[in-house]
């Protein structure tokens, strides 16, 4: 019995020795590889941010030169363990990380010619690779304007002109179909599912998709119970109807002005049957509708029904209409909701996540 004691004490011995041997042999070479770090020229809040990556990223690091930028890199949120090495590369010659993330993530195979104007570009929202010659272009005639909004306009065809370079709409789309002075129906297209609005809900006699009219009804009905009335004026109209419509104001108006107000046959989004316009009990006009407590009210609850303003203010240079506060899109919820809390156009929104 003493002896097979000897023998566990002494197994229990040498496992205990092994053991201390590991966690000294694991400190000394941590030790070691943070003296590594500190001799590249880390300081010791970017290694504790270091010491929390994988072996391999360690090793990355450790191959290669101090990078001043590697703390921005590893803990922006589109970090990406596997570009590591990568992102390293380009942090030598670039200071904007937040564009060679995005470059080295989704572009770095589209045989980008980079600099830093590129890649200013790369890093802003909405950013669309297709495009990138024409915001280079854009830039260099704009100097004066923000990347952002240089975006922004070519997003929304603003390098083009109205009319003069418009095709077809993407029909394919269906209730996300873009119809703008870019973007023209046919003579011939009809849309699917209208129906008639009820009394209750319009001025004299209007038409509007089924799916839309039913989330016109919650919307109206919502805005009821807070003592308000909307009332539709006038929802789908087809070409010829608004052929007619349009030659009136040119011949009232003249082509240039009608053209800020009033859309061309073909381009009229009431074709495709989820729009509405809209006014409230005392049937105001239009002119007046942005002083009534309805629009007030729509400005706030519209998108909960999936509806937006499809004309806002100080995004005439964008719609190509002046403001417009009766006028009003079925687009969904979440598309009005995510409108609605960026507060851009269907333009802007159709072009980065729909076209």
């Amino acid at each position: 019995m003493k002896k097979r004691r000897k023998i566990k004490k002494k197994s229990l011995l040498i496992l205990i020795i092994l053991i201390l041997i590991v966690l000294s042999t694991i400190l000394l070479l941590s030790k070691n590889q943070k003296n590594s770090f500190e001799n590249i020229g880390y300081s010791k809040q970017e290694i504790e941010i270091i010491d929390k990556l994988s072996n391999n990223e360690k090793n990355i690091i450790l191959n290669n030169e101090y990078s001043k930028s590697l703390k921005d890199i590893i803990t922006n949120k589109n970090y990406n363990k596997d570009n590591l090495k990568e992102y390293i590369e380009l942090s030598y010659k670039y200071s904007n990380i937040e564009g060679i993330i995005k470059y080295v993530n989704n572009y770095s195979d589209n045989n980008i010619e980079l600099d830093d104007t590129t890649l200013d570009f790369i890093s802003k929202e909405y950013f669309i690779v297709e495009y990138l010659d024409r915001y280079l272009k854009y830039y260099e005639d704009n100097k004066d304007l923000e990347l952002n909004e240089i975006i922004t306009r070519i997003n929304s065809n603003l390098d083009y002109t109205f009319y003069d370079d418009a095709t077809k709409a993407d029909i394919s789309k269906g209730m996300y179909t873009l119809v703008n002075k870019f973007y023209y129906l046919e003579e011939d297209f009809k849309p699917e599912n209208i129906i008639t609005v009820t009394n209750e809900y319009t001025r004299d006699t209007a038409r509007l998709n089924k799916l839309a009219y039913e989330n016109f009804v919650k919307m109206a009905d919502a805005a009821k119970e807070e003592g308000l009335t909307l009332k539709i004026t006038t929802g789908y109209r087809d070409y010829y109807f608004q052929r007619t419509l349009y030659n009136n104001y040119v011949r009232s108006d003249g082509v240039k002005l009608a053209d800020t107000y009033s859309a061309r046959p073909g381009f009229s989004e009431h074709q495709l049957g989820y729009s509405a316009d809209l006014t409230n009990k005392n049937i105001v006009g239009f002119d007046k509708f942005e002083y009534t407590e309805e629009y007030k009210w729509l400005q706030d609850n519209a998108y909960k029904y999936g509806f937006i303003m499809r004309y806002p203010k100080d995004k005439e240079y964008i719609t190509g209409y002046q403001f417009e506060s009766w006028h009003y899109r079925y687009v969904g919820n979440d598309i009005a909701k995510y409108i609605y809390e960026n507060n851009i156009t269907y333009e802007e929104y159709y072009a980065y996540f729909l076209r």
